[in-house]
């Protein structure tokens, strides 16, 4: 099985990790401020500055938000393993199970493929928080899918 990240998704991923991409903007609206700090085949990692926007008044994150964030990191290290450009996906199974409080200003994110077929993706990432003690993690399975 060829290990090369298709041109188009590294694209994406880098466009990401240097901060000018429609989806770094896209998720700094909806999501919060996000760094891809690295990736490679089948891992990467990230710092989420969190700000106050989506915090509850007991200053912690509200646990659908933090949900929704899994599945963006999802996307984003399930392209790590895309080997064609016209390859895309869909989140099939999102479990996020919670270990302790998320909070400002920051979290820790790994996320990484643990298995790669040719009709499904598995994976996971672990959220860290600002003690870098384990906060979240998901687990995720995505259905790969052909365009064109």
């Amino acid at each position: 099985m060829t290990r090369t990240t298709s041109e188009r998704h590294t694209d994406i991923l880098n466009g990401y990790k240097s901060g000018g991409s429609r989806f770094n903007e896209w998720a700094q609206e909806k999501l919060g401020t996000f760094i891809l700090t690295s990736w490679e085949w089948g891992a990467l990692t990230m710092r989420w500055d969190i700000d106050d926007r989506f915090v509850m008044p007991d200053g912690v994150m509200f646990g659908g938000h933090i949900a929704s964030v899994a599945d963006h990191v999802a996307g984003l290290t399930t392209m790590t393993v895309l080997t064609d450009n016209k390859e895309r996906f869909r989140t099939s199974r999102l479990v996020t199970n919670y270990f302790r409080p998320l909070t400002m200003p920051v979290a820790t994110i790994e996320g990484r493929v643990v298995n790669a077929s040719r009709t499904l993706i598995h994976a996971e990432a672990d959220f860290y928080n600002a003690d870098e003690k384990l906060a979240v993690r998901m687990e995720v399975v995505q259905v790969r899918r052909m365009t064109g």
